[in-house]
């Protein structure tokens, strides 16, 4: 596990830094593979952010907490961590002992798209090919209501959504 720690209008201190170190070696037992961590902890007037994304070995988990300290945000943030990391090894887990397919979306699912005017948050992310099994996997690990990612079969820019109903879509080009 390597951590890569960044400070945002907070001075690096040592104490600090071991204090993150030592709540997320703990999540170790969780993975597998080698994962990155990348931690920025910020400070803007009273509030004092921790923000972490690990990503590595096909699992992404994201979380930001803020508080007024910032180890109390530290831990809040890495206790999201946790139990994201509990939640997909969970559904690894079953997935393995049902040995059932996954739901397959229909082909006629309605796709609808409605323009937007303003762009209220913008998020970059590294788009790694996966199978549209993982894609899932992804969508329920970071309660999301949809995940757009490269097909890692067909190559192509694929999205994997939560529809009205409670079933997933799945959209293709």
């Amino acid at each position: 596990m390597r951590i890569s720690l960044t400070y945002r209008n907070v001075e690096s201190s040592d104490a600090l830094k071991e204090y993150v170190e030592q709540r997320f070696k703990k999540l170790k037992k969780y993975i597998d593979g080698p994962m990155d961590v990348n931690v920025v902890l910020s400070v803007e007037k009273f509030r004092q952010t921790a923000e972490v994304v690990m990503s590595g070995d096909g699992i992404r988990a994201a979380a930001k907490e803020v508080q007024e300290d910032m180890r109390a945000a530290i831990d809040l943030v890495s206790d999201k961590i946790e139990k994201q990391l509990k939640r997909y090894r969970e559904k690894l887990r079953n997935k393995r002992t049902s040995g059932q397919a996954p739901h397959q979306p229909a082909d006629d699912a309605p796709v609808t798209t409605e323009p937007e005017e303003t762009v209220i948050q913008a998020e970059k992310m590294q788009a790694k090919p996966m199978s549209v099994e993982e894609a899932v996997a992804q969508l329920q690990l970071l309660d999301r209501d949809f995940i757009v990612f490269p097909n890692a079969d067909t190559n192509q820019v694929n999205v994997v959504y939560w529809r009205k109903d409670g079933a997933l879509g799945l959209i293709e080009p």
